[in-house]
């Protein structure tokens, strides 16, 4: 075994290190570098939705991030609670209906932020979705 050989194994342990972390790199999830909601299992052309509670007055709302490729967002529906608390405002809840068009794993991202303060982020939901 010659001192060539010695060069030519660290290239292909090279090779073999960088296909490794490409798969690991692949399979990676969102929810592996922050936490998520529970898992939404759908299978293609069915709706689910995702409720999330607010108060108006706060200048806070609810903004959705998703892939279109994967999800539609079907409708947005606002459902006032009580408004006897005292406070400006009212409770609410809204209630994001999406359509899932092909299989494949993605997912929602929520934010509740105030968009008129530099898009200040009060409070983030990744929701992990699994199309079938």
């Amino acid at each position: 075994m010659g001192p060539e050989e010695c060069p030519m194994s660290r290239v292909a342990y090279l090779i073999l290190a960088a296909a490794f972390l490409s798969i690991i790199a692949a399979s990676a999830s969102i929810c592996d570098n922050a936490p998520c909601e529970n898992p939404i299992n759908v299978t293609v052309g069915e709706n689910f939705t995702i409720s999330l509670q607010s108060h108006t007055g706060t200048g806070f709302e609810w903004w959705t991030q998703f892939d279109p490729a994967y999800l539609a967002l079907e409708n947005l529906t606002e459902i006032a609670k009580d408004s006897s608390s005292g406070m400006v405002g009212y409770q609410k809840e809204e209630v994001f209906t999406f359509d899932a068009k092909i299989s494949g794993n993605t997912e929602v991202i929520m934010l509740l932020l105030n968009p008129w303060e530099n898009g200040t982020i009060e409070e983030r939901k990744i929701f992990p979705v699994n199309i079938i």
